[in-house]
């Protein structure tokens, strides 16, 4: 995890799963919740497996962002998983997601 400009990156490495997901919730969901993180980059470019438990956390961080008023990004040059990810916003590189928060 790295914040900068008021975004919170969250490089993932590996997989996003039932057995993960305790790990970033002490981590990850308690950040935002405690600092009040508006805008979070979930970048996915180097994770290999993502199952259901996994991915309903994201979006539960997805809501926690919306909440605080800002929003969330899923950062992939390319959709690899089998999840909507509509209502993310969708960007190719962490740059991108600076510039969509207008930094």
């Amino acid at each position: 995890m790295d914040s900068k400009y008021g975004i919170l990156f969250v490089r993932f490495f590996g997989e996003i799963s039932k057995k993960t997901r305790k790990k970033l919730n002490k981590e990850v969901g308690e950040f935002i919740k405690n600092v009040g993180i508006r805008n979070v980059v979930f970048n996915l470019e180097n994770v290999n497996y993502i199952d259901n438990d996994g991915f309903k956390t994201l979006v539960k961080y997805y809501n926690l962002c919306n909440q605080n008023g800002g929003c969330s990004m899923i950062c992939l040059s390319k959709n690899k998983f089998n999840f909507d990810l509509d209502r993310f916003n969708l960007v190719s590189d962490e740059l991108s997601a600076c510039h969509l928060v207008n930094i």
